[in-house]
């Protein structure tokens, strides 16, 4: 390189490359919102499926039923003690905007002290990016799936 030549990039090249990195953007926006979606979903089936583990747990650590209920427009669920009837403290969960569930048993789950889950069934979480199945069976086994 001699003396006279300056070594950098000039104001086009500058500009070739902020167009360039302004269209992938644009063009990733729509893929970065239905992740967003998806995540969103999966993040509600796992609190679903903790929460149920966490019943199942309670149920037999206090060696006491325990009664799962959802809301009837399926965005609420929460934890109720069959003796008193009343809810457990900071059990009650609000699903986000857009996240339901969608179908679940028509009767409510209860867990009993050996662990075991009557009625058993599923719980179909859905949203706008897909849905998820939390499937729980009568030993009170508690799995979940990606419809």
């Amino acid at each position: 390189m001699n003396s006279g030549e300056r070594s950098g990039y000039s104001l086009l090249e500058c500009l070739i490359v902020l167009c360039c990195s302004a269209v992938m953007l644009a063009l990733s926006v729509p893929g970065l919102n239905r992740l967003q979606q998806e995540w969103t979903l999966w993040g509600c089936a796992c609190s679903v499926e903790s929460s149920l583990r966490w019943g199942r747990a309670q149920a037999i650590s206090s060696n006491a039923p325990i009664l799962f209920e959802v809301s009837n427009d399926g965005n609420r669920y929460c934890w109720i003690d069959t003796e008193s009837g009343e809810k457990y403290v900071n059990s009650d969960r609000r699903l986000p905007d857009g996240v339901r569930i969608e179908s679940h048993p028509a009767r409510s789950l209860r867990f009993y002290p050996h662990g075991n889950a009557v009625p058993a069934g599923t719980y179909v979480i859905r949203a706008n990016a897909g849905s998820y199945s939390i499937v729980v069976n009568p030993g009170g086994r508690i799995r979940i799936k990606r419809n």
